[in-house]
């Protein structure tokens, strides 16, 4: 306040507590002894500010450059490559049955043991090999252009039920940001859209800030291999599809949805 006077602003405030009027005695610099004279210490205090308050800010501050930082945006597909909303849905209901059946599996305690030992949770050069034989190293050589020759083709594994089950929601979301990783390197195979699927199936919510930005960084990856699809018939078509669809609508990323 910037009056003293009883008649200011003040008291057209709704009172928090009743007070008198301020004693002609009234020292601030001595300590309150009272309830009383505290809110009177409060009230002069209040008193002292200025009702407006300015800043001075340099010039050189206000010019200093901001960075902004763009939202990603997902990639348009080509006209007729999106599925409709119907198929949409009946994809959503055969998922929340496929997640209903784990669930059920998880719950009875009576998972099937996988059919060949897993590699440890941190071990990616194995889960690697497991999951696409050695076929990921082929492609790596073959992008380097090495002359060497290359060893026969040793075909991955299949993400059996009874090999997904058994791997802990750790070692899920390791894989998940590992096959996000092969995919920025080699691009999409139909190998790769299976382990998608498997992995986002035994994926358990709510999702940890993590696994939800490496989904999205995957379905967003998936719709811009889709936007440079060359035919409508391309045979990666329906599982890249597959993948933007359960990101989007299962795990609410509506943003991503076609």
């Amino acid at each position: 306040m910037a009056s003293d006077s009883e008649s200011s602003d003040e008291n057209l405030r709704p009172l928090a507590l009743p007070i008198g009027p301020m004693p002609d005695n009234f020292d601030p610099r001595r300590p309150p002894a009272s309830a009383e004279e505290y809110l009177h210490q409060v009230v002069w205090e209040a008193r002292q500010c200025d009702e407006v308050v300015t800043v001075d800010v340099a010039p050189q501050k206000l010019r200093r450059h901001t960075n902004i930082v763009q939202k990603e945006e997902k990639a348009a597909a080509p006209q007729g490559f999106t599925p409709t909303l119907e198929v949409q849905q009946e994809l959503m209901a055969s998922f929340s049955k496929l997640r209903t059946h784990i669930a059920l599996l998880r719950a009875s305690g009576k998972i099937p043991k996988p059919p060949i030992v897993l590699p440890g949770l941190k071990n990616n050069e194995e889960w690697c090999r497991l999951c696409f034989g050695n076929s990921f190293q082929l492609s790596l050589l073959q992008k380097s252009n090495q002359d060497a020759t290359p060893p026969p083709l040793v075909e991955g594994t299949e993400p059996l039920l009874s090999i997904v089950l058994n791997i802990k929601q750790p070692g899920l979301e390791n894989l998940l940001e590992w096959h996000a990783q092969w995919l920025e390197v080699l691009g999409f195979s139909a190998a790769q859209g299976r382990w998608f699927f498997a992995i986002l199936a035994c994926l358990e919510k709510p999702l940890t800030p993590e696994s939800c930005s490496q989904i999205r960084h995957i379905a967003r990856m998936c719709a811009k291999i889709r936007s440079a699809l060359s035919s409508i018939d391309h045979p990666h078509l329906p599982q890249l599809n597959i993948i933007i669809c359960i990101v989007a609508r299962y795990f609410c990323q509506e943003d991503l949805a076609d």
